[in-house]
């Protein structure tokens, strides 16, 4: 017996030797491409449908539940925190504790649609019971987009198929201010409050037969509506605002981006990708330069692609890229970037490739000519 217990206790050390070196081997070395340094990669594997930053914590809404982890720890990386092989498609965290998360799941037998909450950031998550999508499970609407107002920390927006609904309450009653429930029209809408304007809505998505809109709300009431300002088939996937002019805002389609400076009178085309009807996900501006734009890719039905990111200095006249061909799934779907002491330290959601993490010198970065 004493002979089979020696046995096995050299050969549990023999494996965690092993492992501790494949663990040594395998820790992340920086990659320097221009300005840029690719300095962390994790959850690869897993798409990222939304990254949300609330107070010292950063989120991931993904295909596999929710993670986070804490932005001033160095050291720290994403934890698993609860819904685990469910597809988030966005979360709300009124705190850093308190969290509403949107889950639709697909299977062959229907469409689950639910909004759960948790109240210590993921311990326990309990089915919210919530009148969002309406009363027809046969064509309930599945929440596609969470948008908070700035000063109302108990209202929230959101989107479903064909619809922008409002809740008072913390997500509990919804009532629909644009559109309705149940209508026909491709899922994932967009929707962006302007925080420098707060009585404007702007809403983006694709309708029934691929044709992509961008409807304006005042006062929550539809003030201006767009359908031709990119040839179809495309869809709305972000919307950003200059913080430094109410009037100007970034608009990620399928097959370009586009940017208005007179609030949507008119409108001008920064990046053109219709050859390969490439989808701009990711938008961000500079916490350190507003000047400095972020924009990140995905090429439809392509799963391996290399990480592309565009950067401008001037906002979105003129524009350099930065390849990173060592991350094989780099579509880009979602774009956060914060301030790490004078550097920008911006975080991109993938498809199926997980997060990464890239850190941009201000020092280093020329304007282009």
């Amino acid at each position: 017996m004493n002979q089979i217990n020696s046995r096995t206790i050299l050969f549990i050390t023999a494996l965690l030797f092993f492992f501790s070196g494949c663990v040594e081997d395998n820790e992340f070395k920086p990659i320097k491409s221009g300005p840029l340094t690719l300095v962390n990669h994790e959850l690869n594997g897993i798409s990222v449908n939304e990254l949300v930053i609330a107070g010292d914590w950063i989120f991931a809404a993904t295909t596999d539940g929710v993670y986070g982890k804490q932005l001033n720890v160095p050291s720290s990386k994403f934890l698993p925190l609860g819904l685990q092989k469910n597809d988030v498609r966005d979360i709300h965290p009124f705190t850093v504790s308190e969290i509403l998360a949107s889950v639709v799941n697909f299977t062959t037998a229907a469409t689950e649609v639910k909004i759960y909450r948790t109240s210590n950031r993921g311990t326990n998550w309990n089915v919210f019971d919530t009148n969002f999508g309406g009363s027809d499970e046969r064509f309930k609407d599945g929440l596609s987009d969470f948008e908070a107002v700035p000063g109302e920390p108990n209202q929230l927006y959101a989107s479903g198929q064909l619809v922008v609904a409002k809740s008072l309450d913390k997500g509990k009653t919804w009532t629909p201010i644009w559109g309705d429930w149940g209508m026909t029209a491709q899922p994932l809408m967009t929707l962006s409050v302007n925080p420098l304007k707060t009585d404007e809505i702007w809403v983006g998505g694709q309708g029934s037969i691929e044709n992509g809109y961008l409807i304006k709300l005042k006062n929550e009431q539809e003030e201006k509506s767009w359908y031709d300002l990119v040839p179809n088939p495309t869809t709305v996937k972000e919307i950003v605002f200059d913080r430094d002019n109410p009037q100007s805002i970034y608009v990620g389609w399928e097959g370009e981006l586009s940017k208005s400076i007179d609030n949507g009178k008119t409108w001008q085309t920064l990046i053109n990708a219709q050859e390969n009807s490439d989808f701009f996900h990711g938008i961000g501006i500079s916490p350190t330069k507003s000047s400095r734009v972020y924009a990140g890719r995905w090429i439809k039905a392509r799963e391996v692609q290399k990480l592309e990111v565009y950067y401008s200095e001037d906002r979105g006249a003129t524009w350099k890229t930065e390849e990173f061909p060592q991350i094989a799934q780099g579509g880009v779907w979602d774009l956060k970037v914060i301030k790490l002491g004078n550097k920008d330290r911006i975080f991109m959601g993938l498809d199926k490739g997980g997060i990464v993490e890239l850190v941009n010198d201000e020092n280093a970065v020329t304007t282009n000519q």
